[in-house]
């Protein structure tokens, strides 16, 4: 009752499947990203939904995760979508993981760290524009060469990243695009042939329907945000996660009192303060110090003083009616309030992506349907 809760919400993120597939072709396939524990959104409670969603692709930063995946019984095709890394590689052929390979030492490597007899299946990752991972795209047929003499290495993928999808009029998304299709016909040009070819992530699958070839790969669209703020509202896509806590005190205060750690914030008048136990420990921005507001008892009260580790304080002003014990939210709604991860991370000046995966491991997830 009284302890900070992450509640997710598992009917908003069967509507988000449902929403994305309305967005693709009949026959894509969705390869649902559930990296960073799901983008903080518990891998125990989303993975069980998506799959009975029919998702049987399943994308990971690093063979740890996959490694959890398989453990929790998830059976379908599960593709490391970070390099190869050395000392992990012989993971990928243990648990069944597919590899996004971007160069021949990469491939070698991993070849080499495969049983004789042994296959792993890999992706080729071409770099289009990120410059972060994969082959450039005049050098991919010639890594495919030299994989297709690999035998513990099948080729099965063909996919790269972009960097700017989230913003609708950026031409450099169209480069990318263009220059991933003529490297995907150089491939097949020279004879090879992918199961699956992917690129678009959430803002391509929303804002670059050209881009979605035969697999997408959902992450932040998922949990519910489009990749551009201003579509969220038309989307139909429902945020997964609700934060959630209690009034733990409520005091009130004469005007010019300080409130919390180095006195950045001083009561104006008489007021009442509450104290949330809620805090950066948790996974509040500190940033967010001043400049946060919480949703209790049908209204909004901001947030003030230093955010600490454990807790945070509310000036609720007088008379609000405000007792120990109320409910309090900080991403969700109350009446004809709300508040969504955009909210916070347009004060705190990052990305909804670091809201929901900042939330720690401390706050429990609880399901709800």
């Amino acid at each position: 009752m009284g302890g900070t809760q992450a509640i997710i919400d598992r009917n908003a993120l069967r509507n988000n499947v449902r929403c994305i597939r309305r967005t693709i072709p009949p026959a894509t396939r969705i390869m649902g990203v559930v990296k960073a524990n799901c983008y903080g959104h518990s891998t125990r409670l989303c993975v069980p939904v998506l799959r009975d969603e029919g998702l049987d692709l399943f994308g990971v930063a690093n063979v740890e995760e996959g490694r959890q995946l398989r453990q929790s019984g998830v059976e379908g095709t599960i593709v490391v979508l970070g390099p190869p890394l050395p000392g992990m590689m012989e993971a990928y052929g243990q648990h069944r993981l597919e590899a996004l390979v971007s160069n021949a030492r990469m491939a070698a490597q991993l070849a080499e760290a495969t049983p004789i007899g042994a296959s792993v299946n890999v992706h080729l990752f071409v770099d289009t524009g990120m410059a972060r991972n994969g082959s450039h795209p005049d050098d991919a047929v010639e890594v495919l060469r030299f994989m297709r003499e690999l035998p513990q290495l099948s080729i099965v993928g063909f996919a790269s990243h972009f960097a700017t999808s989230d913003e609708p009029e950026n031409p450099f998304t169209l480069q990318q695009l263009a220059i991933f299709d003529a490297t995907l016909r150089r491939a097949t040009d020279a004879g090879f042939r992918f199961r699956d070819v992917h690129l678009a992530n959430s803002g391509g699958i929303f804002n670059v329907p050209d881009s979605h070839h035969s697999v997408v790969r959902p992450g932040l669209s998922l949990y519910g945000y489009h990749p551009t703020e201003s579509r969220q509202a038309s989307s139909g896509l429902v945020p997964v996660m609700n934060l959630h806590t209690h009034v733990a005190n409520v005091t009130r205060f004469p005007a010019g009192v300080s409130v919390s750690y180095g006195r950045r914030y001083f009561t104006r008048q008489e007021t009442e303060i509450a104290t949330l136990p809620i805090g950066y420990g948790d996974g509040l921005m500190r940033t967010l110090t001043n400049k946060l507001n919480v949703l209790i008892a049908g209204s909004r009260f901001p947030v003030v003083g230093t955010i600490c580790m454990d807790e945070v304080m509310v000036d609720l002003g007088l008379d609000s009616g405000v007792h120990p014990g109320e409910k309090a939210v900080l991403i969700g709604a109350i009446g004809n309030h709300q508040i969504d991860a955009y909210q916070l991370a347009n004060a705190a000046g990052t990305i909804p992506y670091e809201i929901c995966t900042n939330i720690s491991a401390r706050v429990p997830r609880i399901a709800a349907d």
